[in-house]
């Protein structure tokens, strides 16, 4: 049977299916993303309460030689350090990243007699504690190039938005605790960029939310072949609040929705409530393009944030920036 053709439009459009069922979204983010991730050895996915010690698995897709039993056995065998070093601080990465990977006993006793010496991971965590994992098991050890990264990073950024809001909608099981924000649809505008309902006067806003819709379209009608455009034009979040998540028709014209979906973060309170957002993504090691890229706001704007982030906590490097920020000194 011929290799599917890698789609990144059907990734995004997956991705934002944010009312389907649990297991039939994640089988549908599985499909869409396995052309472009696989090496020959299939994927797995999963989704994970990372509240609980081991891991709390649902949902698990195992279309690789790894079986339920060895997942279970590599959950039960991480130690709370390796779990911080790989599901609680990595987003896009390779499994042998991650410090005490070569001498993890599940690497050993489970991954390498079925072949499998790395895992090339998408890794996506809501401060809710409820995660995403979708990895390409690896025949051998392997080092992301800079391209592939930054391709990958923006992937993740748009299935974090998209967990964020099925959490939030209820399409995904929320745990207790969890923001209780509802998905708000803020606006509805045609696939033209003309605006159906809006609840915001702002004209910053409505100029915002339309570019962004010309964008997905533009998206989907001429840049399909070229992934990276496709990322570039289809933003993981608009001015740091929506996200574009519906299509729908009525007779021959069609629509985009936009639904509140601002990405929440804890932290110290003398921080405001974009600066806990930028520092929590700090703290899983993006650099300030991909932040930007994520919360739908500009470099600049998470620069000087950063800045006056370091000045309010006292830190005077990233890494002192980060543990305060954790509550770690």
């Amino acid at each position: 049977m011929p290799r599917r053709r890698f789609d990144m439009v059907d990734v995004l459009e997956r991705a934002y299916a944010v009312e389907a069922p649990e297991p039939l979204w994640l089988r549908g983010v599985v499909e869409a993303i396995r052309p472009g991730l696989e090496d020959h050895l299939g994927i797995a996915a999963y989704l994970y309460d990372a509240s609980v010690r081991p891991l709390a698995v649902r949902e698990p897709i195992l279309d690789c030689p790894l079986d339920a039993a060895g997942l279970a056995a590599l959950m039960n065998q991480s130690n709370e350090s390796y779990v911080r070093g790989a599901w609680l601080s990595k987003c896009v990465a390779t499994a042998s990243e991650t410090p005490g990977f070569a001498s993890h006993p599940g690497v050993r006793e489970v991954f390498h007699p079925i072949g499998i010496h790395d895992v090339l991971v998408l890794n996506v965590l809501d401060p809710t504690g409820i995660g995403c994992l979708v990895g390409a098991p690896l025949r051998r050890l392997r080092t992301l190039g800079e391209e592939e990264r930054a391709r990958w990073d923006r992937v993740a950024a748009h299935l974090r938005a998209a967990l964020r809001l099925r959490l939030r909608l209820g399409a995904s099981e929320r745990p207790s605790g969890a923001d209780p924000a509802s998905g708000t649809v803020e606006a509805v505008f045609r696939e033209d960029g003309r605006p159906e309902h809006l609840t915001s006067s702002s004209e910053p806003a409505r100029e915002a939310l339309r570019d962004a819709v010309l964008g997905i379209e533009r998206a989907r009608r001429a840049l399909r072949a070229r992934p990276d455009h496709v990322l570039a034009s289809w933003r993981a979040l608009v001015r740091g609040r929506w996200s574009l998540v519906d299509t729908f028709a009525e007779g021959s014209r069609h629509y985009v929705v936009a639904r509140a979906n601002a990405a929440s973060a804890v932290g110290p309170a003398v921080l405001t409530e974009r600066e806990r957002q930028i520092l929590s993504l700090l703290a899983l090691g993006h650099d300030y393009k991909l932040i930007a890229y994520e919360l739908g706001v500009s470099h600049s704007t998470v620069r000087v944030l950063v800045a006056r982030a370091r000045e309010r906590l006292g830190a005077t490097t990233r890494a002192e920036l980060i543990a305060k920020f954790r509550g770690e000194s």
